[in-house]
């Protein structure tokens, strides 16, 4: 017996060991890795589960699924969950596993393995941002491949399910005994095989037979041009933008311009939108709210802001969300007759985070209504801390440098920046783009918050219809009730959607297979290789 039990000691040890872990390093980088940039804060493996919220979407995404997802044109599929059932009114999800899929360690998804992942997170308060996570009663598997999740009343549960955070799942052997993270583990097109250079490299492998592999550099979010640099100056062979990718326009246009050199651009799913002050102030005038909406001119304002890569928009959800119903973009009537019936009052717009998107298409708005006749302040966003490590020990020892990309930092930036928008008349908001739209960022935007008040002043009509999409499980059945939002958006002028930023990828002429789709979490690097010849440069 003893022999028996020393044997399948040795073989989990065996087995435990071929697994890449947070203290083990990868390999010095090699030739036949191609180095691509995404966006994150550096570190080692252990920031790569979905239950941290650290660590990049898109380096996430190569290595983690969720058990649905958004297609092309917005609408809910299949991921890991190949098949799933509503009942109950919307009470109870069935949810049956995709055929033959595998965890990277090479072990069978049970439906076990899914409900242990999701019990390890649902109704903890931290994920509420996800207000599914508060209707959650009950997860159970029903067998080896199927697997149910109930709630307290009819929920829209899909489409908090589409979160990568912290809904991607985690296979079981990516935890200790004690359920210590310690390697990632998913189910996606990559697996991980080692951090190295201090965790500001991580490398990753294709999963398919001749999959790439790729070294992951990772790059700090903000409007910066080092990842141009690095492209030129041979440190990287491609970078990948993600949600609210922000290079500088004017140096993207040279680097298209030179020999060797692309630049790769796709539709995006990211609004760019102006909202309203609505509880008191100038602009809870609804009338007043639709003049301004006639002074904007997209077309000028996409050129000076985004240097052109950018799509028009008219409506709360990206062109690419299929389901959306268009808005409409002329001035109403009633806007046009009264244009000159009064004295434009004084306005204010925030401008967002210093040298943010969002500040540059606070000045250009501005710009645009004062040439209408409104005399416009932008109110400046308090400046950047400036770049100086701090360390911090705490109580049980643990050392924690905090830098301007530290979470302590940025929220506290964060903070001094809301406290500027929340006094201005107009701001400029950006949305999540998908997966999280065009449903959760209505939903979080426009619902009826936490406390049971409108959130910013939304007028409870619009607030009432928000709530009835989130109870509405069905997707088909939830897209009138889509258009009844959109026409009272349009009516009362509740936002003035602008534009949607185009997502971009930056390469080296001999990179190619760069799979850029509206899902602004998500680049498909499965194709990824050199070709035979590299262009001189």
């Amino acid at each position: 017996m003893r022999a028996i039990l020393r044997a399948c000691l040795a073989a989990a040890l065996a087995c435990v060991g071929n697994l890449p872990s947070v203290a083990q390093a990868a390999p010095e980088p090699t030739p036949a890795a191609i180095r691509v940039g995404l966006r994150a804060r550096n570190g080692g493996a252990d920031r790569l589960t979905s239950l941290r919220y650290v660590g990049g979407f898109e380096s996430k995404t190569m290595l983690l699924e969720t058990l649905v997802r958004r297609g092309p044109d917005g609408r809910i599929g299949p991921g890991l969950a190949g098949r799933w059932e509503i009942r109950d009114e919307g009470r109870t999800f069935l949810f049956e596993l995709r055929d033959g899929a595998k965890f990277h360690d090479g072990t069978p998804v049970t439906a076990e393995s899914i409900v242990t992942h999701y019990r390890r997170w649902a109704n903890l308060p931290e994920h509420d941002w996800l207000p599914g996570n508060q209707r959650i009663t009950r997860i159970e598997a029903d067998d080896a491949r199927s697997f149910r999740i109930e709630l307290d009343r009819p929920y829209a549960l899909l489409e908090d399910l589409l979160a990568i955070n912290p809904c991607a799942v985690v296979a079981p052997s990516a935890k200790d005994w004690e359920g210590e993270f310690v390697r990632p583990i998913g189910t996606g097109a990559f697996r991980f095989v080692g951090a190295f250079d201090g965790g500001r490299r991580w490398r990753v492998q294709g999963t398919q037979p001749g999959g790439p592999l790729v070294d992951v550099t990772f790059y700090p979010r903000g409007r910066d041009s080092t990842p141009i640099h690095d492209l030129l100056a041979d440190r990287i062979d491609a970078f990948v933008g993600g949600w609210d990718e922000d290079l500088p326009g004017e140096e993207l246009d040279r680097l298209a311009a030179r020999p060797g050199y692309r630049v790769q651009t796709a539709p995006g799913s990211s609004l760019v939108y102006l909202s309203f002050r609505l509880v008191d102030g100038p602009t809870a005038d609804a009338a007043l709210r639709r003049k301004i909406a006639a002074a904007i001119d997209r077309s000028p304002l996409i050129e000076e802001v985004e240097g052109g890569r950018a799509e028009a928009a008219t409506a709360w959800a990206a062109p690419s969300v299929a389901l959306w119903p268009r808005g409409r973009s002329g001035m109403p009537s009633d806007a046009a007759a009264n244009a000159t019936a009064a004295p434009l009052p004084r306005l204010t717009i925030a401008a967002g985070r210093p040298e943010s998107r969002a500040a540059r298409a606070a000045h250009a708005v501005a710009d645009q209504l004062g040439a209408a006749g409104f005399a416009v302040e932008v109110l400046e966003p308090p400046p950047a801390p400036a770049e100086s490590p701090r360390t911090v020990v705490d109580a049980d020892g643990a050392v924690t440098p905090l830098t301007t990309e530290s979470g302590e930092v940025r929220a506290a930036l964060g903070r001094r920046v809301r406290a500027v928008s929340d006094r201005a008349d107009l701001r400029i908001e950006i949305t999540h783009g998908m997966p999280y739209c065009p449903h959760q960022s209505l939903v979080t935007r426009f619902g009826t918050s936490r406390d049971g008040s409108s959130p910013r002043g939304t007028p409870d009509e619009l607030r009432l219809l928000v709530d009835q999409a989130a109870a509405e499980p069905d997707e088909t059945l939830r897209i009138p009730i889509y258009a009844h939002i959109q026409s009272r958006m349009d009516r009362e002028a509740i936002v003035v959607p602008l534009y949607v930023p185009w997502r971009v990828a930056i390469a080296r002429s001999d990179i190619q297979g760069i799979g850029l789709g509206p899902d602004v979490y998500h680049a498909d690097l499965t194709g990824l290789h050199r070709t035979d010849t590299r262009q001189e440069r």
